[in-house]
């Protein structure tokens, strides 16, 4: 990635802009194709000012994008100040995993969908293991290209602190709390923040992985409400009321939320064609309470993704056995030998 400020190249010297692709609370995205090497790029074009470099590289997006390296975090090419504004190259992805869903005329495979999800988890747990949460996980901010899954728009994401205190629990403590509860889309966004809790944490990115991985097996949103307490009633009708999360309870009391009573309808009837491994990780990314849900860590290690670590181990070991270090020998001619 090369960053550029005030008397670098102009932007348009070194990109040509084809079309535009996509727009977000954040700013405007082009199809374009770069000069110098001849291959497509996204360009994003950030609403907000930016006056100074020094300002420029304190914003949220792109100290994330700085941090995070992951070839499931979509990669940060090239960073362009023009004037007042600051631009964004990345590499260019194919589609969304929204636009990929609804161009669909069939089921995706479960095998399609843990290869997509496991993709998904390891790009949130590099996220989480190096203090950062997305905050608006959704199909629109998920990128692929053949089989390979990358999580873009970071413009959301904060960054944390997991500290284990002396039980052993870990605890987070966010940099800029308290938070705003209008971060993720809705259909996608975690109770606790639909309760108006102000200290979430990475949990959030959790449960929007849950809804994600039932739209994939059924090609259309699990949770549509229309507005956020209709969004918390849709999911008390599929999940049951929350009896045992006290501390949400606590808070849709404080804030004068009624959540309705009711028994819940089993995934597995809503979802038949799932595994029941599938199933089993569902209602785990989908816990009321986002101390109850696992990381994404614990998630990877579910028993629905070990065919994706036996493909990983048998990869590895081609690699491994196919992988030769040459020399010249003292007569000229180059050996092998197998690592």
């Amino acid at each position: 990635m090369s960053g550029n400020n005030e008397g670098s190249l102009n932007l348009f010297s070194k990109y040509t802009i084809i079309r535009k692709i996509g727009e977000g609370t954040f700013g405007h995205v082009f199809l374009a194709c770069d000069n110098r090497h001849g291959e497509s790029v996204a360009i994003k074009f950030l609403k907000d000012r930016c006056r100074l470099w020094e300002d420029c590289k304190e914003k949220r997006e792109l100290k994330a994008l700085v941090a995070l390296d992951h070839p499931n975090i979509v990669k940060l090419k090239d960073i362009v100040q023009e004037g007042e504004y600051l631009d964004l190259v990345f590499e260019y992805m194919d589609r969304s995993l929204h636009q990929l869903i609804c161009e669909r005329t069939r089921f995706f495979s479960e095998e399609n969908i843990r290869g997509y999800c496991f993709q998904i988890l390891k790009g949130i747990d590099h996220m989480h293991s190096h203090g950062y949460f997305h905050r608006d996980l959704k199909p629109d901010n998920i990128l692929v290209s053949g089989n390979v899954v990358k999580i873009a728009d970071l413009g959301s994401s904060r960054e944390f602190l997991s500290v284990e205190d002396d039980l052993g629990c870990t605890r987070e403590f966010l940099f800029d709390q308290p938070y705003t509860n209008h971060i993720t889309t809705l259909w996608y966004r975690a109770p606790e923040v639909l309760v108006k809790s102000s200290k979430y944490g990475a949990a959030i990115d959790i449960w929007a992985m849950g809804a994600i991985m039932a739209e994939l097996f059924l090609l259309q949103p699990l949770f549509r409400g229309t507005d956020e307490v209709d969004q918390l009633d849709k999911i008390c009708s599929i999940k049951g009321s929350p009896f045992s999360w006290f501390k949400g309870l606590q808070e849709a009391e404080a804030h004068n939320i009624q959540l309705p009573v009711c028994l819940g309808i089993p995934l597995q009837k809503l979802i038949p064609s799932a595994s029941r491994d599938a199933i089993a990780l569902m209602e785990s990314l989908l816990s009321w309470d986002p101390n109850v849900r696992p990381t994404a860590a614990a998630a990877l290690r579910h028993p629905f993704f070990t065919p994706c670590f036996d493909a990983e181990q048998l990869l590895d070991l081609e690699l491994r056995l196919t992988t030769a270090m040459t020399f010249p020998s003292m007569n000229g001619e180059v050996n092998r030998v197998l690592l």
